[in-house]
């Protein structure tokens, strides 16, 4: 998508990759026994529900007028932590905080004053915005959905 997309016009995919998704995880995804490499589907939605949050977090944080959210680790490192955090918590229990966490993501993204503003700073040097991060959920969650559905067969 061009860099000049509405903010409406980049909501709509990624809300159908969120809700996809969630339907896989509700659904087939709950019994499921697909692995991704090392992941399987709880490891995913677990990595999935952190991203979330850190969003919602880096966006309300700009609409308060702080800083982008800095990450001194490398993407890769942040994942294994998170879902290694995230033990102790079932399926069923992660999709409900996804759930949540979309809600409160969508909201705060909306109320950006300015959707092109930088709300993390990486490890990599790269510094996404709303709108970024919008088109990787869209783009990243249907490409664990779809890894996932083909690992099922």
């Amino acid at each position: 998508m061009a860099q000049s997309d509405t903010l409406d016009q980049l909501l709509v995919p990624a809300e159908e990759a969120v809700q996809r998704t969630l339907a896989y995880l509700e659904g087939p995804g709950a019994t499921s026994t697909a692995r991704i490499d090392r992941w399987g589907v709880w490891e995913i939605a677990a990595h999935l529900l952190h991203w979330h949050r850190v969003t919602a977090e880096a966006a309300l944080a700009v609409a308060r007028g702080e800083p982008p959210s800095r990450f001194t680790s490398p993407v890769d490192d942040i994942n294994e932590e998170v879902v290694a955090k995230s033990a102790g918590m079932n399926l069923a229990q992660l999709v409900s905080e996804l759930k949540s966490a979309h809600g409160t993501l969508v909201q705060a993204i909306r109320d950006l004053p300015d959707p092109d503003a930088v709300l993390m700073l990486r490890h990599d040097g790269s510094s996404p915005t709303a709108k970024d991060r919008l088109r990787t959920i869209a783009h990243h969650w249907t490409e664990h959905l779809e890894e996932l559905l083909a690992a099922d067969g």
